[in-house]
């Protein structure tokens, strides 16, 4: 049996997916270290999952999501959200489609994660809570799981400057496209120039043999004139 699409996700709702989950990150990230408590520590994970759907399912009139929902779009939105700021760190090179802009959701990921030192673990666990492959499926986009590793100087950097960054391609494929613009324009005309050049040669061509043609009419007719009327030019 074929499985039923989900609705689309509303901008209103990965924002608010993102920021509950940062919200929430001691207990949904947290490790719990200690024996006993591994099934204890994922109970809490899910309650926090669900209090995260709950709160979407209130305040929007949306297709209801469940807590797996909210948790697979979470890490959709962070995978892609590291997809494009690795775009923006280490640009390809040789050309190749931009990079498609961020989106609200991934902007506060980015944003949100950049002000957090690391994330932070509650005392007691190990977290148990990563989710497989299978997960994240909504885009084949390479997973890079060491975001929260990084410097938080790095990641702000890139967020405030992702707008700019963006503006600069848009203007420097501008700049090519009137470059080459202006080369085919300089391409035609030389050739429209080539072809008059060509054709003013041909008309020049085309006046000195009729010219020619007129001095040898006239030598004809009055080489007629001569034979015809010998003593009509003897008078003359």
């Amino acid at each position: 049996m074929e499985k039923k699409r989900g609705a689309n996700w509303g901008v209103d709702e990965e924002v608010l997916v993102i920021e509950e989950v940062k919200r929430r990150g001691d207990i949904l990230f947290g490790s719990f270290k200690g024996s006993g408590v591994k099934g204890k520590g994922k109970g809490l994970k899910e309650k926090e999952w669900q209090g995260i759907a709950d709160l979407l399912n209130s305040k929007f009139d949306t297709q209801k999501r469940t807590w797996e929902e909210v948790k697979k779009k979470y890490y959709n939105i962070k995978t892609r959200s590291k997809e494009k700021l690795d775009g923006l760190k280490h640009p390809k090179t040789g050309g190749g489609p931009p990079l498609p802009p961020l989106s609200q959701g991934e902007e506060t990921f980015l944003r949100l994660s950049a002000s957090e030192p690391n994330m932070c673990g509650v005392a007691g666990g190990i977290d148990t809570d990563a989710p497989g492959t299978s997960d994240i499926n909504d885009q084949p986009v390479h997973v890079d799981h060491s975001l929260e590793a990084e410097g938080t100087g790095t990641l702000i950097t890139s967020v405030e400057t992702s707008s700019l960054t963006r503006s600069l391609q848009e203007s420097e494929s501008r700049k090519r496209n009137i470059e080459e613009l202006e080369e085919t324009n300089l391409k035609l005309d030389n050739k429209r120039l080539e072809e008059e050049i060509q054709k003013i040669k041909e008309e020049k061509e085309i006046l000195t043999l009729k010219k020619e043609v007129l001095i040898l009419k006239k030598q004809k007719l009055i080489l007629d004139i001569q034979t015809s009327f010998p003593s009509f030019l003897a008078e003359m």
